[in-house]
């Protein structure tokens, strides 16, 4: 290999950075394979990971910064890539270097922050976001970073005013999301529709538009805006998505099936449209086609818990005895009660005080767009990041039964639920639901767990109803009708101080309350560790 400095390496960084801004990754990727450089290893990593590589973009990066410490392009590309691998403690870490040797570091500062937030450190996000923003660093992308923090901190006004001034300086469709979450959420339902308006004349806002009309429930009003794009030239990927799934809410399976496959013509590898086709075909009772797009899925992304859902439904649908093993509610569905923390007479008691602490943390006054739960609100921000002794408890106390079910279920290889069991866990998340009115929750999975839970904090005196189960949380319906029909398979009635614990990939919603009522839980997903 040249050394460094001669000029056979110097072309190649030069040849391999044009591919790298032509968008020629792989041709990036071939000239600098090989060379020990921090610039060639810095547009090797940036090519790598737009190719999806992330392990030998990581690599790479991780190369150039040895041979160059403070390298900022390198740093900020792999700071990039630790945010969106998730990886916040790697993230916080890495910008931390870089604020110890600039504190001023516009680039470390942001990168912390980002990190804090998704660490759950709301607080510490909000004041470094806040910082930079009344220093004269008003961009579009730090507003928003702040308005984040802010739906967090349920400080729900303000945060709607930073992300309105976000999405006139840059119309992105993560601040238009995140804009119209907070509006319907706040129940200003004619600010919604008027931003919504707005955006659909906006190409590159309209397919999201679409997606939330249809989302909030409207689904006539996200055809028509479908429509109205396919006047104007070939539909993006989003719209088609809008279009199939708003079918799939209709009922309309041959509809569902039909734009599917329209979508799969021009995006034949986007599993979005892959997952709503499955649902299309089970809808009509095609199980065999359904389960034989499922299963190339389910071997390339075997943790992935929706294609784990539709294997389960499909063999249900067909009646093969594999949908019992896989499923097996009896050992897989558990029910326990949550010690009673330190300091309090009885699980009453605790309860009583966690729902005490809970209160502050329902900002919003109606359910969030793209989640299960209908007429109800949600806690703003994880609770695993909120500083209060109660809710501290809370989480101490879950280690009992989370280590119990793990027992119980046990491990191996054979099921993909035991096959992940290492025997230590953390938490991914952990929230608070609180129904009224008539809420329930539409069957769902919890694509990012692998047990989830229901933890009963007040339960309405509906449930006594043995024949209404209101309020009741089933399992193994899917949330679209499918033919021949799959009815629940098993109801848990609720219980203050009950823990609920079953796999993240099982069917589950709830039987809709009485009118007046009020159901609170604070469920959970557990990941292996």
């Amino acid at each position: 290999m040249p050394p460094a400095d001669h000029p056979e390496t110097v072309q190649a960084i030069v040849v391999g950075r044009r591919a790298l801004e032509g968008g020629d990754f792989a041709a990036a990727r071939e000239r600098l394979t090989g060379i020990d450089h921090p610039e060639a290893l810095y547009v090797l990593g940036v090519a790598a990971q737009h190719q999806g590589d992330a392990g030998a973009a990581e690599a790479a990066l991780r190369r150039a910064l040895a041979l160059a410490p403070g390298f900022a392009q390198a740093e900020e590309a792999l700071g990039r890539l630790l945010i969106d691998l998730a990886r916040w403690d790697d993230a916080a870490a890495l910008y931390a270097d870089v604020l110890a040797r600039s504190p001023d570091s516009l680039t470390g500062r942001y990168g912390l922050a980002t990190a804090q937030l998704n660490r759950g450190e709301c607080e510490a996000a909000h004041d470094a976001f806040d910082g930079l923003l009344r220093e004269g660093n008003d961009r579009p992308e730090i507003r928003f970073m702040r308005a984040r923090a802010l739906l967090e901190l349920g400080r729900i006004d303000e945060a709607i005013s930073d992300l309105t001034i976000s999405l006139a300086a840059r119309p992105t469709a993560l601040a238009l999301k995140a804009l119209a979450g907070a509006l319907w959420m706040s129940k200003r339902h004619e600010d919604f529709d008027s931003l919504l308006n707005g955006a659909a004349t906006v190409p590159e806002l309209a397919p999201l538009a679409a997606e939330l009309w249809r989302q909030s429930g409207d689904t006539s009003r996200a055809l028509d805006a479908v429509d109205a794009l396919t006047k104007v030239g070939d539909l993006r990927l989003e719209a088609h998505v809008a279009r199939i799934q708003a079918y799939v809410d209709l009922g309309d399976g041959p509809a569902a099936e039909r734009a599917a496959r329209d979508a799969l013509a021009q995006h034949p590898d986007d599993r979005i449209v892959i997952a709503s086709l499955i649902s299309a075909l089970l809808m009509q009772g095609k199980a065999d086609d359904a389960l034989a797009a499922v299963l190339p899925l389910r071997r390339a992304e075997p943790l992935r818990q929706h294609w784990i859902a539709y294997e389960a439904t499909a063999l249900r649908l067909l009646g093969d005895p594999r949908y019992d093993a896989l499923v097996d509610l009896e050992r897989f569905v558990r029910v326990y009660k949550l010690p009673v923390p330190d300091g309090y007479e009885s699980i009453e008691d605790f309860n009583t005080a966690l729902y005490a602490a809970l209160t502050p943390l329902y900002a919003y006054r109606h359910h969030p767009l793209d989640q299960s739960l209908r007429d109800g609100s949600q806690t703003s921000r994880d609770l695993t990041g909120v500083d209060d002794p109660v809710i501290r408890a809370y989480i101490v106390a879950l280690d009992t039964p989370i280590r119990q079910y793990m027992r119980e279920v046990g491990a191996g290889s054979g099921h993909p639920l035991t096959a992940r069991n290492t025997g230590e866990y953390r938490i991914a998340g952990s929230w608070s639901v609180r129904l009224h009115g008539r809420g329930w929750h539409v069957n769902h999975v919890h694509p990012e767990g692998w047990i989830s839970s229901a933890y009963y904090v007040v339960v309405p005196d509906d449930v006594a109803d043995e024949e209404r189960k209101a309020g009741w949380i089933k399992f193994g319906e899917p949330p679209f009708v499918t033919t021949p029909p799959s009815p629940p398979q098993k109801w848990i009635r609720p219980e203050p101080g009950l823990v609920v614990l079953f796999p993240s990939f099982l069917w589950h919603g709830t039987e809709a309350i009485l009118h007046e009522s009020l159901r609170v839980t604070a469920p959970f997903d557990v990941v292996p560790a």
